[in-house]
């Protein structure tokens, strides 16, 4: 897929000035809030305020039903890290990339010119971010989710087709959104940064023993701190109802809209050694580019308990997604010797409606005396995309990137020739069913074992680029976990994935599709009264049927430049983890991984290179303590490390068969730090990022000269909120 960018005019523009967005919610904030406090006092005295319930779960989240099983993640024969809601509420992450990286051996490996967010995860790129268990189609799926609506954040490692569907085999993310209380809430805040950014946000809740609700949403307006002409501007609202129909029957309705006006962003520029070439402000298209996102998720959950220790779910999402980039000119490239960026004029659209649904039925029996857990699903998905793209290779532009002049205007839409071979119109449909056991053989041992059956059909309509496709996947997944006591556990398994795979052979035909396999041993322990947990893992992970170049294709064949799925990818590594309460006031979330990644077989002479954007090494660490008695009680001091090792790049920066030209981005550490402090229903924090103002690159998509991503410089983030009920 082809991005789009646009150059605008350097010549100074005389307008208006424009009231910000937010200042109207800032003002009634500030105002509103000193004069709230006497009434709620005196509304104490009169009544005092009844008891609510409240869930503190720390940096620990043992939630007892992660992602399609409602087991504990110390009974899940696999390494698996949750992200609570306090975790990211410390850190004030801007982006997932943010947060997410906290987990061992993941990383950032960019976000595709805006459209999508990329990770590599044990050494494999595609993992997948699952919304509530629900996968959405890349490009025109939730780019940058807005985590304020997150309750916590699911990483589940290794291969694993089995829940969900096709994946990479390094593993999946599995974002959960917050949804009713049983408490009455409300509470507005108010958070601003050194970046220019300035964000009023809200969220409301209420409800009876049979009807809860809760809406939440937020504007935020922010320069950024590189050199754009307008600021990236976000509306975002979330509402969510559960109904207790009956003793047995809930029904939960939701909705979610996103609306993005973002700066058109293609990274910076690096040199063979890394390194980035020039101030890390600049852009490589023009300051005025934008790109529009938009998203819509409609919602119904049902659950109904059956009987005792049987429950049956369905739950059903309608998504509607897309982004429509301005006219602009593309960044294709920089010739290092003269410093000069080869641009082309381009623009592109797309549109996803996406219907998914689920049934999961979990229950619990016993056969010969031995426990039983027994889940079973069936899923469906239907993705409608259209894509059109505008390319003209014709009628390059040159920006001098030693001394950028933005004065050239891209061409009009309309004078952009549609790229006929870029144009997708499609249905693709995603059929599944999955079982999978949790045996317990003893009371200390559990054996899991789970099979699943995947079909697709890929339906282009006329006049699309793509090509028809149909195929079908059986996944294996079994493990066991041994107790030897109430703290410590093993755990070993074996599990399978798959992925479609889209490149054509010579014939024109669509490839067998990618699958991974996968092995893991490790230890969990529950440790200081189960307020602290560890876990160890190594492992050993297999991806065959990757595409590589088929060196028997002609120019008389059908598709020239044909490839075959004889490709293989391997990683191998070690991890640690660990979360949870130390002593009183002290909470510690952090991570270490090593991953030695591997292209293990290729023809496009690739064999002994680390697969692109793996770091060999990761390491994280973040640690609170918060004063708990005394004058200073509800003070809460934080810092924290993250270290990401050396990345590979691309292993032929000029694309012509010479290995000598690898190129890898160095290892980064980066501070941060923070302080709050709440009394009574206020609470003001102070957010400090990249505290030694490291320069780095964050995530590199495989070239040098587009989708780098400068690491941002030191930031401030301020936040202020206030618990109204």
């Amino acid at each position: 897929m082809i991005p789009c960018q646009a150059i605008a005019p350097a010549i100074p523009v005389t307008t208006r000035p424009r009231l910000p967005a937010w200042m109207p919610w800032a003002v009634a904030f500030v105002l509103t809030g000193p004069m709230t406090l006497p009434a709620v006092a005196e509304e104490e005295e009169a009544a005092p305020r009844a008891l609510e319930e409240v869930v503190v779960r720390g940096y620990r989240d043992e939630s007892p039903d992660i992602g399609r099983n409602s087991l504990p993640p110390r009974e899940l024969p696999r390494s698996v890290q949750i992200i609570s809601d306090d975790l990211i509420d410390a850190i004030r992450p801007y982006a997932l990339e943010d947060i997410l990286t906290l987990a061992s051996n993941t990383a950032f490996l960019g976000d595709n010119d805006g459209r999508e967010n990329s990770f590599v995860m044990r050494g494999f790129q595609g993992t997948p971010v699952l919304r509530d268990g629900f996968r959405v189609e890349t490009f025109g799926g939730i780019s940058d989710p807005e985590l304020f609506n997150i309750e916590r954040i699911e990483v589940l490692k290794g291969p694993d087709s089995i829940l969900y569907g096709e994946s990479d085999p390094g593993g999946l993310v599995n974002l959960v959104a917050k949804r009713p209380l049983a408490v009455d809430h409300a509470s507005l805040a108010f958070q601003a940064s050194s970046f220019g950014s300035a964000s009023p946000r809200f969220d409301v809740g209420a409800g009876t023993e049979d009807v809860r609700f809760r809406v939440l949403g937020l504007y935020e307006e922010d320069d950024g701190w590189r050199d754009f002409d307008n600021p990236n501007q976000r509306t975002f609202l979330a509402a969510s109802v559960a109904w207790q129909v009956a003793d047995r029957t809930e029904i939960t309705l939701l909705a979610e809209a996103t609306d993005d006006d973002y700066q058109a962003d293609f990274g910076t520029a690096i040199d063979l050694d890394g390194d980035i070439i020039a101030d890390p402000k600049q852009v490589n298209n023009h300051p005025r580019d934008t790109l529009e996102r938009h998203q819509r998720t409609y919602g119904l959950d049902v659950r109904h308990d059956l009987a005792e220790r049987w429950d049956v779910e369905a739950r059903v999402r309608r998504i509607e997604s897309g982004y429509d980039y301005s006219a602009l000119f593309l960044p294709f490239g920089l010739d290092l010797a003269s410093m000069t960026y080869f641009r082309v004029p381009a623009q592109q659209e797309q549109t996803n409606e996406e219907t998914a649904a689920q049934v999961n039925l979990a229950g619990e029996f016993e056969v010969g005396g031995l426990r039983n857990r027994l889940f079973a699903g069936v899923d469906y998905r239907l993705s409608d995309t259209a894509n059109r793209t505008r390319f003209n290779p014709g009628a390059p532009s040159f920006l001098n990137w030693m001394d950028p002049d933005y004065s050239e205007m891209p061409p009009p839409e309309a004078d952009i020739p549609l790229a006929t071979g870029f144009y997708s119109l499609e249905d693709l449909e995603r059929r599944g069913v999955f079982l999978q056991n949790h045996l317990s053989l003893t009371d200390a041992l559990l054996f899991s074992v789970g099979v699943r059956h995947d079909a697709f059909d890929r339906d282009p309509k006329p006049g699309s680029s793509t090509t028809p496709q149909d195929g079908s996947e059986t996944s294996l997944q079994t493990g066991m976990v041994y107790r030897f006591t109430d703290v410590l556990s093993a755990f070993a398994s074996y599990s399978e994935s798959f992925a479609p795979n889209f490149d054509l052979d010579k014939h024109g035909d669509v490839l067998e599709p990618e699958t991974g396999s996968g092995f893991e041993v490790g230890v969990k322990a529950d440790l200081f009264g189960g307020g602290f947990g560890v876990s160890a893992a190594v492992f050993d992970i297999t991806k065959e049927n990757v595409a590589t170049v088929d060196p028997t294709a002609m120019p008389t064949d059908p598709n020239p430049f044909g490839s075959i799925a004889n490709g293989e990818e391997r990683s191998r590594g070690v991890e640690v983890d660990f979360s949870g309460r130390l002593a009183p006031g002290w909470q510690v979330f952090g991570s270490y991984g090593y991953t030695d990644s591997e292209i293990a077989r290729s023809r496009n002479g690739d064999e002994g290179l680390p697969i692109v954007g793996s770091p060999d090494h990761t390491a994280s660490l973040w640690a609170s303590y918060a004063v708990e008695a005394g004058v200073l009680r509800g003070l809460v001091v934080s810092a924290g490390l993250q270290h990401v090792g050396e990345r590979l790049v691309t292993g032929d920066a000029n694309y012509d068969g010479d290995r000598s030209d690898r190129v890898d981005l160095d290892t980064h550490t980066l501070v941060n730090a923070a302080v709050s402090y709440e009394w009574g229903d206020w609470r003001v924090g102070l957010n400090l990022n990249n505290l030694t103002d490291e320069e780095y690159v964050d995530a590199a998509w495989g070239g040098l000269s587009r989708s780098v991503h400068p690491g941002a410089p030191v930031e401030a983030v301020l936040s202020v909120s206030y618990r109204v009920r």
